[in-house]
């Protein structure tokens, strides 16, 4: 909704429209006594941890917390979509007061259940931001394990290889040194027998 509209609704002005640009800081200056101060509190009592993934019912969240269910946050939404989006957004507040009024609700109550409500979606927010946290920083941590194993197989098969290629050099070393033996005595012994075999023919 744009910030001229969410000020007609809520902030009731009699001077003239100023510019857009300090329209915009003049409504966030106004918004800013409708903020619920202070940081979110603690998370409702038994709340699963698994409330805090996924889709979140925020409901069921209120009701843990102990929050009133008298719902005139949402009362009041429902009125308003319910109501011509044509109507002038001053005319949309008159009406919201009067059903307010109607079903003995004053917007004070609007702002009490709001802030109340707001009070817990902030500790969700809280306590989830803390618990992916721990989460990441254990993540973090088996990644460095598991980092630091695979560093220390990589060095250990480094090692396996230059050890073979060491064992290899030694036994091409010793084999040709073998295979020179055999070469020289088979050839000398060839070289001996020759004479004899060719007087037996």
């Amino acid at each position: 909704m744009p910030w001229n509209k969410l000020k007609s609704m809520f902030v009731v002005t009699d001077s003239p429209a100023p510019s857009a640009d300090a329209d915009v800081d003049q409504t966030l200056k106004d918004l800013e006594k409708y903020q619920v101060p202070g940081d979110g509190g603690n998370l409702p009592p038994g709340t699963d941890a698994a409330a805090l993934s996924g889709r979140i019912d925020f409901q069921a969240l209120y009701d843990q917390a102990g929050v009133p269910n008298t719902d005139e946050v949402e009362a009041v939404e429902r009125f308003l979509g319910g109501l011509d989006e044509s109507l002038p957004d001053a005319s949309k507040l008159a009406a919201s007061k009067a059903f307010l009024a109607a079903i003995g609700k004053s917007v004070n109550d609007v702002l009490n259940d709001a802030a109340r409500k707001i009070t817990v979606v902030r500790a969700v927010q809280d306590a989830k931001r803390a618990d992916t946290g721990r989460a990441v920083s254990e993540r973090q941590a088996a990644i460095a394990s598991l980092q630091k194993q695979i560093d220390d197989h990589r060095a250990s098969m480094e090692s396996a290889q230059h050890d073979l290629e060491s064992v290899q050099a030694q036994c091409t070393t010793e084999e040709s040194r073998l295979q020179g033996a055999r070469m020289f005595f088979g050839h000398v012994t060839d070289a001996t027998d020759a004479p004899a075999a060719k007087a037996r023919r």
